[in-house]
């Protein structure tokens, strides 16, 4: 048995030794120097192109951009309630922009007759404007360009009533915001 346990002992350390062997390569002395390339992806690989050489990989950017759940319109003498959009963490190709466009009907629909209508305008104020203004269904609320990724962004968005509704009930439509890299 204490045989045994020493020969178990002794492969062991056999196997430990062979394991931690770490083979070495040398450049070839008729062959003054080496080089090869250094290579960092900054974004997300979405085709590796099917090879082991990562720089012809095709990466693209990443980014987060937030939006409000809803937008709770104010009536037409109250003060509309704001809500942000934000975009962060934006890190996108060299000469680019990543905008946020607003598309949206002017109108809300009662839920319980959608041909009862109330008017209404979705106001927002991008980056170079202090104060919230109209904007146009298509109109872009917020730009941040390439180059800052530690930069948060943001712009506020509100909805107020152009009409007073004609019955009581709740009113709804959909604002569609579209993110995109150009």
């Amino acid at each position: 048995m204490k045989n045994m346990k020493k020969l178990l002992s002794f492969l062991t350390a056999v196997a430990v030794v062979a394991c931690c062997a770490v083979p070495t390569f040398a450049i070839d002395q008729n062959t003054p120097s080496g080089s090869t390339k250094v290579v960092f992806k900054a974004g997300e690989t979405v085709d590796d192109k099917g090879t082991p050489d990562p720089s012809d990989d095709v990466v693209s950017g990443t980014y987060t951009v937030s939006i409000p759940d809803f937008i709770e319109a104010a009536d037409t003498e109250e003060e509309a309630a704001v809500y942000d959009v934000v975009a962060k963490d934006v890190l996108i190709t060299y000469n680019t922009n990543l905008t946020v466009d607003v598309s949206y009907e002017n109108t809300l629909k009662l839920t319980d007759n959608t041909a009862a209508t109330v008017g209404y305008e979705l106001q927002a104020n991008p980056q170079s404007a202090s104060s919230l203004a109209a904007v146009s269904s298509g109109d872009t609320i917020l730009t941040v360009p390439a180059g800052t990724p530690e930069q948060t962004t943001t712009t506020q968005v509100a909805a107020v009533l152009t009409q007073a509704p004609a019955y009581s009930g709740v009113y709804t439509n959909t604002v569609t915001f579209t993110v995109s890299v150009a």
